[in-house]
């Protein structure tokens, strides 16, 4: 029993010991934003609204001289994000939630939000991404270091709602992504390319997600196209596919404003069918860096709303972010 006793408290030592030698990193935000919408046919709406993020992250160089990197982020007191990626500095393997290469985010350059993370107006363009999502679940991803940017090879079992503590939830469909974001070495340049699929179940249709973006800035000037291509999972004659394009230019008049010009058309296609209309929207963006806060004023006018025709709506939103 002495034996055990000192051989579990030398474990314990060795555990300890290690884990002294990692330094840990606290950091966060707090965003704050006030939404104004109206839609023609519907009551507008307005309020306010808060995100609070706590961040902790700490690397380690390993004795077969890979280096561990691990953390988390609680996203209004709740574990949201985490990660554990081990590799060199031209390959890593992670497992991890939130974190790492997605189609969630765009080539566009956006000063504030994009206008589907805004969006107020009903079900204006619906995004079928979820389906397809390995990046939101919990996954196990390789990333390869080349050709001026991150290769990303993702797969997730399951995209069911992560459950409390360790215990596992497969009732999602599984998804799988290969994305590359970066530079292909070019100066200025910035991409954003991938396909994801997640696996529809019974009867349903997989679902897909295909996402080609660049942005290209030339002294104060940046532009960005984007192509969105979605399909989420269900029977194929209640199948929803979107079809979105997306324009943008920024100007940066100073260190501390900047200026983008924004337009994105979608055409939508129910069980076969194409919606008569497209939805279209117009938005500009004002952001403002005041030494520490971040201030953005996004305008944004849409007609056929959900591909409704003479369904039309606007939007404002008043964004701040402070870093800490």
């Amino acid at each position: 029993m002495k034996n055990k006793l000192l051989l579990t408290t030398a474990i314990a030592s060795v555990a300890f010991a290690g884990a002294a030698f990692s330094e840990t990193k606290i950091g966060g935000n707090l965003e704050q934003t006030f939404v104004s919408s109206s839609e023609d046919g519907t009551n507008s709406t307005r309020g306010f609204g808060a995100e609070h993020n706590i961040s902790l992250s700490a690397s380690k160089d390993l004795d077969n001289g890979m280096t561990a990197k691990y953390g988390t982020i609680l996203e209004d007191g709740n574990a949201d994000t985490h990660y554990l990626t081990v590799g060199t500095d031209m390959v890593t393997f992670s497992v991890a939630r939130d974190n790492g290469n997605n189609l969630s985010s765009s080539a566009i350059p956006y000063i504030g939000d994009a206008f589907t993370s805004i969006n107020q107006l009903g079900a204006a363009t619906t995004n079928t991404l979820a389906d397809a999502d390995y990046h939101n679940a919990e996954h196990a991803r390789v990333d390869i270091n080349a050709a001026g940017g991150t290769l990303t090879l993702g797969y997730a079992p399951s995209t069911a709602t992560r459950v409390a503590d360790s215990a596992v939830d497969d009732s999602g469909n599984s998804a799988s992504a290969l994305i590359y974001k970066g530079s292909l070495g070019i100066d200025g340049l910035s991409i954003l390319a991938g396909i994801e699929k997640g696996d529809g179940t019974g009867t349903e249709e997989d679902a897909k997600n295909k996402q080609f973006g660049a942005s290209y800035n030339f002294g104060q000037f940046t532009v960005g196209v984007e192509r969105q291509d979605t399909e989420d999972a269900a029977a194929a004659d209640a199948q929803v596919e979107l079809e979105s394009t997306s324009y943008a230019v920024t100007f940066a008049a100073s260190d501390n404003l900047s200026i983008g010009l924004y337009m994105t058309d979608t055409e939508e296609t129910i069980g076969g069918t194409k919606s008569a209309d497209d939805e279209e929207i117009r938005m500009v963006q004002v952001g403002y860096n005041l030494a520490g806060l971040g201030l953005s004023l996004s305008y944004a006018d849409v007609e056929n709303v959900s591909n409704v025709a003479g369904t039309d709506g606007e939007q404002f939103q008043i964004r701040t972010i402070q870093k800490f």
